[in-house]
């Protein structure tokens, strides 16, 4: 918390502004409880606001809090204020509203405030230390409560006289002029000079930096460091990493890194997790927290396990009270008595599992869960602002929102950006100005207003600008760190006042962002240049290594490869090799409607509505069962679908699956085929290895051939260029495997031995059959493509085996991916969307 006035130290007579930690020693304070106002506001919603929170739960929760803060620090003695005598009015509903929250939250306060509580209500003596203020020191448009605490310390300890207030920057410059008042109607234009500066660049990033070189110019040609300042109105780490960088030090930055609420992110997580469905990120959530009784590692293993789709937590087997853990954080509730009961056990075996449960409000009965008023009850607290640590000799560091807290000779503003320098403007969410200024004058609460704001602001802007004695240099970013556009500040056309000649403030700002860094104003320093990349060899050698037994299976023998794997090998040997050794992308993020889910989601339907041995189902029997299918199959594949969140792809998903159905059914009647296995596991060697794959569906026709089909959730097209470019791979494989088989105990295969196969991809998303193999009557809709649709993928395929037995593994070149694009008509998946390692070791050279 800032506090607008300074103190001395009666042994040194150094002149600091107080912390919240330091107010809390000296008057030997309590530790404050939680400021958690979120969870009463959902809870005991009042009429003023039960509307707006009905409809935008969160943004009205944060505004209810801010106009009770707002109230809070207009108290002159932090306690709950009488307003009785305020007459009825919209005025006195709303603040009664506000009052009666501030009852039901008891002793709380907001962050710092309760140990300037204890101060206005500790009797003289109590301190440890004299601590008197400095006089005249205090803001003019302080909080009432925080001028309450200077007149506390003032009446104790007296005041130490404070510096000369007389304008710090030498006449007749025009940083000398702004002191007089940067809003003033009594502003002398004159020429620019040295005492200001304006510099636009790219981003606030940019800013930081080149902040830290000028503060380094200024220090090399003999300024201290403590003669300098800069000021930012943001996250102060852009500037740390800079001034780090530089070797500069700084004064003035939190003592500690922000701390993460881990209780309420717990909290709201479990609630989350109560909730069907539940997303696969927030048990890994869960189970990453530092509450949970496992080991950090096991935490990582398990999220990665469910980020997996395999939520069985059998890493836990070992700890049988983990496992039960993990039973109960992964059950749903369906009643507030489970979610209760579940919830407490779950808190009796972790981490402060008290305050944990302390978030949850579970209101009492056997009902099924309201999660709306649940879930808006849980407060996930920001960071709290760490106490400063300030040192005499660093660069100074002032935030935009606060009164500098001691002078300097160089100011460097390193965000002059739109809605800083002033700071804009915040209206009152729940009172207009002219209630505002009832409520002052009926009963003494000093509630700010957008005038109040706004005044406040200037009045900030004025003391950064008056602690100054030689020059300001204004850094303009054009963008933020996400690229979005930013404006200048308001603020530069009230400096561009004092500068005759400026018809545009913003001609002032020279754009250092189209000049080269040697011809900036200061030296830009630069790190040094990365290492020269030495040439990357054309494979990677592993002699004598058997590259294609790298898995095994329990007994010792080589594992199979499957045509996925092969495919992957056929685009790049690399990510072949590192699935191998299991050293894939482990990213994970949250879940999305992507190619992949939607063909799990699609197959898992096919597989059950057209069933083996059965008779093809008519249109409206189809309808129903694909309705069936579709809803267990989101239970098995996609959950997270069930939420309201997701309906109209839920909807649009259904109503695809169920064309495609329909469609494939024609291709049934007119091929006149009967279903001889879904989803059947196939094992044979094709190419000199072992192979094993799953088929989506193998028919008979009635010349007894078979055909393996391959359904894929995507168009005819691309397949079709691929198949005409003989690229084709994985469905010829399934036929390899038939035809030459790995025969094992029950494994269904009698059927298919000794038939004559042909191959066929179905495209869901138009209906497309393409065949290879099969002659097709005059009118089918089928096409085929003729014999050699693999005979291109199958000469690779030989090549990379062929290198891999002689223990070789080819990289990738930066031709690679066109090559597989324009002319083997499919898109390499391994190289646009694999792991960075294999982006990274891909060689470059010419493309012809």
């Amino acid at each position: 918390m800032h506090y607008p006035f300074l103190v001395a130290d009666p042994r040194s007579g150094l002149h600091y502004r107080l912390t919240d930690t330091g107010l809390a020693e000296l008057s030997v304070a309590p530790k404050e409880p939680d400021w958690i106002p979120g969870r009463v506001i959902a809870n005991h919603s009042d009429p003023v606001w039960s509307d707006s929170l009905a409809n935008a739960p969160i943004e009205t929760i944060s505004s209810v809090t801010a106009a009770l803060e707002d109230l809070v620090f207009a108290t002159p003695d932090l306690k709950i204020p009488d307003v009785d005598s305020l007459p009825d009015s919209r005025a006195k509903r709303h603040l009664l509203a506000l009052v009666g929250l501030w009852r039901e939250l008891g002793d709380a306060l907001p962050e710092g405030l309760a140990p300037v509580r204890h101060v206005l209500n500790l009797p003289y003596g109590c301190f440890l230390t004299p601590t008197p203020v400095v006089e005249g020191s205090i803001d003019p448009l302080a909080p009432r409560s925080l001028a309450a605490l200077y007149a506390r310390l003032k009446g104790e300890f007296g005041s130490i006289s404070a510096p000369p207030g007389d304008r710090a920057a030498s006449a007749g410059s025009r940083l000398h002029t702004l002191q007089g008042g940067i809003a003033s109607n009594q502003i002398t234009a004159g020429p620019i000079d040295s005492s200001l500066a304006f510099h636009g660049l790219r981003d606030p990033a940019a800013c930081a930096d080149f902040a830290a070189a000028h503060a380094r110019a200024l220090i090399d040609a003999g300024t201290p460091a403590r003669d300098i300042a800069v000021l930012t109105g943001g996250s102060p780490y852009q500037i740390a990493r800079a001034f780090s960088a530089q070797g500069i030090p700084l004064s003035g930055l939190p003592a500690d890194l922000p701390k993460r609420d881990v209780i309420g992110e717990a909290a709201l997580h479990l609630a989350l997790a109560k909730r069907p469905p539940t997303p696969a990120m927030v048990l890994a959530s869960l189970v990453l927290s530092p509450l949970m009784p496992w080991s950090a590692q096991t935490g990582r293993d398990l999220a990665e396990s469910l980020m997996g789709g395999d939520f069985r937590g059998g890493i836990l087997n070992q700890n049988s009270a983990h496992k039960a853990l993990w039973d109960d954080i992964h059950a749903s509730a369906s009643s507030l008595a489970q979610l209760r009961f579940l919830l407490d056990r779950i808190c009796d075996q972790i981490t402060d599992g008290e305050r944990v449960r302390a978030r949850l409000a579970v209101p009492p009965g056997d009902g099924s869960p309201d999660w709306e008023v649940i879930l808006r009850g849980i407060q996930v607290m920001p960071p709290p602002n760490p106490d400063p640590s300030r040192n005499l000799e660093g660069v100074s560091l002032w935030l935009a929102h606060e009164s500098p807290w001691r002078p300097c000779r160089h100011l460097i503003v390193s965000d002059f950006t739109d809605g800083l320098y002033p700071t804009r403007p915040r209206a009152n969410s729940m009172f207009l100005d002219s209630e505002i200024s009832m409520i002052r004058e009926t009963t003494n609460l000093a509630l700010s207003g957008r005038a109040e704001s706004l005044a406040q602001g200037l009045a900030i802007l004025d003391h950064q600008l008056q602690a100054t004695s030689e020059s300001v240099t204004f850094l303009i970013p054009w963008r933020d760190l996400s690229g979005a556009r930013l404006q200048p500040s308001a603020g530069l056309s009230l400096v561009a006042r004092s500068i005759h000649g400026i018809k545009e403030a913003g001609d002032l700002i020279t754009d250092l962002s189209r000049i080269a860094p040697s011809d900036w104003p200061v030296t830009h320093h630069h790190l040094p240049p990365l290492p020269t990349q030495p040439d990357l060899p054309e494979a990677l050698n592993f002699p004598g290594q058997d590259l294609l037994s790298l898995r095994r299976t329990d007994d010792g023998a080589a594992k199979p490869q499957s045509p996925s794997r092969l495919e992957t090998l056929l685009v790049s040997p690399l990510a072949w090799l590192l699935a191998e050794v299991g050293a894939e992308d482990m990213s994970w993020s949250a879940e999305e409607l992507d190619v992949m889910a939607k063909g799990n989601i699609a197959h898992d339907v096919f597989e059950h509505i057209f069933l083996k041995d059965q008779p093809i189902p008519d249109p409206d029997t189809l309808a129903a069962t694909v309705a069936e299918a579709y809803d267990r199959a989101l239970t098995r594949h996609a959950g997270y679908m069930r939420s309201p969140l997701w309906e109209m792809e839920r909807r649009g998903l259904e109503r695809e699956i169920l064309q495609a159905a329909l469609r494939w059914r024609d291709h049934l009647l007119a091929l006149n085929a009967t279903i001889v296995g879904n989803e059947i596991w196939l094992a044979g060697e094709a190419h000199g290895i072992q192979l094993h794959g799953k088929a989506d569906v193998i028919l008979e026709l009635p010349d007894g051939t078979l055909l393996v089909v391959d359904h894929k959730k995507s168009g005819t097209s691309g397949r079709r260029k691929r198949m005409e470019a003989a690229w084709d791979l994985q469905a010829g494989l399934y036929r390899d495997m038939i035809s030459r088989p790995l025969r094992r105990e029950n494994d269904g295969m009698d059927p298919l031995i000794g038939r004559e196969i042909a191959v066929a991809y179905h495209l869901m998303n138009d209906g497309g059959l393409l065949t290879s193999g099969l002659a097709l009557s005059e009118g089918s809709p089928a096409r085929d493509m003729g014999d050699a649709v693999s005979d291109s993928a199958v000469e690779k395929l030989t090549a990379r085996l062929a290198e891999l037995g002689a223990g070789r593994v080819v990289l990738n070149t930066s031709v690679d991916e066109s090559f597989f694009k324009k002319e083997a008509g499919f898109t390499p998946y391994a190289l646009t969307d694999g792991s960075a390692l294999v982006t990274a070791f891909i060689r470059q050279i010419e493309e012809n």
